[in-house]
């Protein structure tokens, strides 16, 4: 299961995923990826209440950050991300000690590292 919220103000957008980033799950994590990225300028991701993560989650969050940096967006963090998604992101080869050399606003979401502090 997997629930949004959404708190919007002015041309940013906070969204808070609770639950599974699970192929379950894939559309409406799309979706809302998709819906928040039309309607602001810089998204805010929130994970801290993640639950599970697989690779279809993954490469989601993926795609969503690769977009913002297309669409000269920002694209941040805020808080930590959960032991489950550090493990997904170290198990499938997307977590880095550097950063993916994107140019994301602030901490990347692939550093996994065990002093990373998202903002």
């Amino acid at each position: 299961m997997i629930d949004f919220k959404i708190e919007q103000s002015d041309d940013k957008r906070i969204l808070t995923i609770n639950g599974e980033l699970t192929i379950q799950n894939a559309d409406a994590l799309q979706d809302i990826l998709i819906h928040s990225l039309e309607y602001a300028e810089h998204l805010v991701l929130n994970l801290e209440n993640v639950t599970d993560v697989d690779l279809s989650g993954l490469q989601l969050l993926f795609s969503a950050c690769k977009t913002t940096m297309e669409l000269k967006k920002d694209f941040t963090l805020n808080g930590n991300c959960p032991e489950v998604f550090k493990e997904a992101a170290r198990d499938a080869g997307y977590s880095l000690h550097t950063g993916c050399g994107s140019g994301c606003n602030k901490m990347c979401l692939w550093m996994v590292g065990d002093d990373e502090q998202k903002n």
